[in-house]
């Protein structure tokens, strides 16, 4: 009877405990749900585009350049010390952003990138930043982007650039080694991914040594008909799609590869020979 008593006692206790618990665990909750939805309608738009900031966030906007407003990128920071990625959010309707920073966990830096559907692909597009400079929560930070389809980005060093890229590739019975002679016409088939109209470029490779050996960098991503000559001679050549295709034509019609082959984004291969 007493062993009955003791265990009677003990569970009540552990009923008590738990009403406790569970009470505290709610008032928790609903404190936090009060921080969150707590906020004023205003609050809670995105923030930036004016230049200036708000206490706790990183605000701005991101924009294409005709300066209207890119909606669904995607913006997020990163640590200069821990080296980890922090808050990712997406841009408003109107290219706007909010992101809550978090203060005392010193300097950060903020990125952005968009994805834009064309001609059946997905394309991962950097976004160039008014500023890249990193920055801290405690200074109201304000970091604009841009929608550039062509352009170095801001780190030179590392040879990168906003529009695609094409690999040459010259046929193994050709005898045009100095392919930095060899010009390619690229005429857009319709608008480009920005849904600009785009413009007949003349491009060729770099000389054998340099970064660019075979291959042209910074082609705003669009489709395009593509043709070559010999410019020492003058001669049309054949080109074929390289990744596509074995057969040589006077022009063909080109993509670039989308997120769909992660290794080859941005980019198109052209053959070329004499033959």
């Amino acid at each position: 009877m007493k062993n009955k008593m003791n265990n009677f006692s003990h569970n009540k206790f552990l009923r008590q405990i738990g009403r406790q618990v569970t009470k505290q665990a709610f008032l928790i909750t609903l404190a936090a749900s009060c921080i969150f939805s707590c906020e004023t309608k205003d609050d809670m738009q995105p923030g930036g585009g004016d230049g200036a900031g708000k206490s706790g966030y990183l605000v701005g906007k991101v924009t294409d350049q005709n300066g209207q407003g890119v909606a669904g990128a995607t913006i997020y920071t990163a640590n200069t010390v821990f080296k980890d990625r922090g808050a990712e959010v997406t841009s408003s309707s109107n290219g706007a952003y909010k992101i809550a920073m978090v203060e005392g966990l010193g300097q950060w830096i903020a990125k952005a990138y968009t994805l834009a559907e064309y001609n059946g692909r997905v394309y991962k597009m950097p976004l160039h930043p008014e500023n890249s400079d990193s920055f801290t929560a405690e200074e109201k930070p304000v970091r604009n982007f841009e929608w550039r389809i062509q352009g170095h980005m801001p780190d030179k060093g590392l040879n990168l650039y906003y529009g695609g890229s094409a690999e040459l590739y010259r046929d193994l019975n050709s005898n045009l080694y100095d392919s930095e002679n060899v010009e390619f016409t690229f005429t857009p088939v319709g608008p480009l991914i920005d849904g600009s109209a785009g413009k007949t470029l003349k491009l060729s490779g770099g000389k054998s040594g340099s970064n660019n050996y075979n291959r042209i960098d910074d082609i705003p991503i669009g489709r395009y008909k593509v043709s070559a000559i010999y410019k020492p001679t003058g001669e049309t050549l054949g080109v074929r799609d390289a990744w596509n295709d074995y057969d040589y034509y006077t022009t063909i019609t080109v993509d670039f590869m989308g997120t769909e082959n992660s290794y080859r984004a941005n980019q198109m291969g052209i053959g070329f020979t004499d033959l």
